[in-house]
């Protein structure tokens, strides 16, 4: 491809034009590195000067609070594993316990045959029951009796954990006045 000499001379100056801007963003890139060397000295220093000393001060300040409270942390926490171990998990597993045995009661055709009876009665001494299948049948005392179940445990657990127990709480002492020297 043979260029005139007239855009050969305009791509030359082009591209001196560029070598020019190069050199210059290398130029400002240089200084911004340099600023932001000084930058990150100036913050060091403020942070040894300043932010350290009240960090040390507040760290200083809470180990000491810390380091009273933690017998009375450890007790707590271990009061709330021993409750929630002989209270809340036998509850629940006696909830599941109860929801399997009338899964497995389901699958006995004598109950499927009592549970339908019981549930004509029910239907009939309220109002006229409209035709249901014996699979319907099952299937609501099923979805019953695991819906009561369910609930009673849930609402057992859930009163176990949130009642208000004294041993539970731990009052919190009255801080220390500060005595101020006299004058």
């Amino acid at each position: 491809m043979s260029l005139s000499r007239k855009r050969r001379k305009a791509l030359k100056r082009l591209k001196g034009t560029a070598e020019d801007l190069w050199v210059d963003q290398q130029a400002v890139l240089d200084r911004a590195n340099a600023i932001l060397r000084e930058a990150g000295k100036q913050a060091s220093y403020l942070a040894d000067e300043e932010v350290k000393p009240r960090v040390k001060s507040a760290v200083d300040t809470g180990a000491v609070a810390l380091s009273k409270r933690a017998a009375d942390v450890k007790v707590a926490g271990e009061t709330v594993k021993h409750r929630f171990t002989t209270e809340v998990l036998p509850a629940l597993a006696g909830t599941i316990g109860s929801a399997a045995a009338v899964l497995q009661a389901s699958n006995n055709p004598e109950f499927v045959k009592q549970a339908g009876a019981q549930v004509s009665k029910a239907s009939k001494a309220l109002q006229p029951a409209p035709k249901v299948s014996a699979g319907s049948k099952v299937g609501l005392v099923f979805v019953i009796s695991l819906g009561v179940v369910t609930a009673v445990g849930l609402g057992y657990a859930l009163w176990q954990t949130l009642r208000a127990d004294d041993e539970l709480w731990i009052a919190d002492e009255d801080p220390e006045p500060e005595t101020s020297p006299e004058s």
